[in-house]
């Protein structure tokens, strides 16, 4: 199988820098993952304390993407925000922003910025998104849902320009008191047009992915596989891959993300995978299919298999 066509299939795993000039509206444009490939955004706090509220919070680099936390105080402004410097980002050919999040179950606000103005001043668009405590989610949060505003003020008849993005942020302003922590690990921004199954587990980004497939989730040949990878999981995570299932029933997933049946069925079409029999496909970083086989694998052998991919050997130098 060409490269080319898994890439296009899986956008959401494999996607360009922030500094890409893709816009192509069949996939998804990656906005940052906050890794040293994604171009600097320049991102800084705001908090209430600019208009005398109370509130504490604030960013820090994490494993996978920035941890936001703090703790709110209503008795104020009662919000903490983080921002990015000046943008010149044309979305146009975009639905909306999709974030991917661990959270604490309190609702917070993604925050863009164009030219508009109302008075003179600069407004910003809001627009919500829930979490739920402890699990990693993806928020798809459509342009159309954004609304103008100026200091908390709802504005009319200012509708968002996505072709004039001049800037993007994480708010919390949920109207509650107390701690919060929420870690952002990915934005894109997303396409109507995009195959649902690009959807894919987002955590999935640069990761090389163990594809098996099986009728049911007790299949025997599966079961063996799962259990190799279960013998040495440390060997598993230290070459940054990712396990994805695909069952004909219930169950299918990507790492802790359910599937949904029309995501099984493509996926397999593009891996060349026939429903109802043990398969397996070990995926690259660059997208290409490195092994395929109707048997299980030995993990061992998988594992030295990829030690000899030059992206292996690069990160295994570093």
């Amino acid at each position: 199988m060409r490269a080319p066509l898994f890439l296009a299939l899986l956008g959401a795993f494999l996607m360009t820098t922030a500094a890409s000039a893709d816009t192509t509206p069949a996939g998804a444009r990656l906005l940052t993952d906050f890794t040293s490939t994604s171009a600097d955004l320049g991102w800084y706090v705001v908090n209430d304390g600019v208009m005398g509220g109370r509130s504490r919070g604030g960013f820090t680099p994490a494993e996978a993407g920035i941890d936001f936390a703090g703790s709110t105080n209503t008795r104020g402004g009662g919000f903490s925000s983080i921002r990015t410097r000046a943008l010149q980002w044309d979305l146009g050919g975009f639905e909306g922003i999709r974030v991917r999040v661990r959270g604490d179950g309190r609702r917070y606000t993604w925050r863009l910025t164009t030219d508009a103005r109302w008075r003179g001043r600069q407004v910003s668009y809001w627009a919500d998104f829930e979490t739920t405590k402890g699990e990693w989610t993806v928020a798809d949060i459509p342009f159309s849902r954004f609304k103008a505003q100026w200091r908390g003020r709802a504005l009319r008849d200012l509708p968002l320009d996505p072709r004039r993005i001049r800037g993007m942020g994480l708010m919390i302003y949920d109207k509650r008191d107390g701690p919060f922590a929420l870690r952002l690990e990915r934005v894109e921004a997303y396409s109507q047009g995009q195959p649902a199954s690009s959807r894919v587990q987002t955590q999935g980004a640069r990761k090389r992915l163990l594809v098996a497939s099986a009728l049911i989730g007790s299949n025997k040949e599966l079961q063996a596989q799962l259990a190799d990878i279960r013998a040495n999981q440390a060997a598993f995570a230290e070459r940054d891959m990712l396990l994805v299932v695909l069952l004909d029933g219930a169950g299918s997933r990507a790492g802790d993300r359910t599937l949904t049946a029309a995501e099984v069925a493509a996926m397999r079409k593009t891996l060349g995978i026939t429903p109802g029999a043990f398969a397996l496909r070990l995926v690259g970083k660059d997208g290409s299919v490195k092994r395929a086989a109707s048997r299980p694998t030995a993990m061992k052998d998988l594992y030295a298999l990829i030690d000899t991919m030059p992206m292996r050997r690069a990160e295994m130098g570093r």
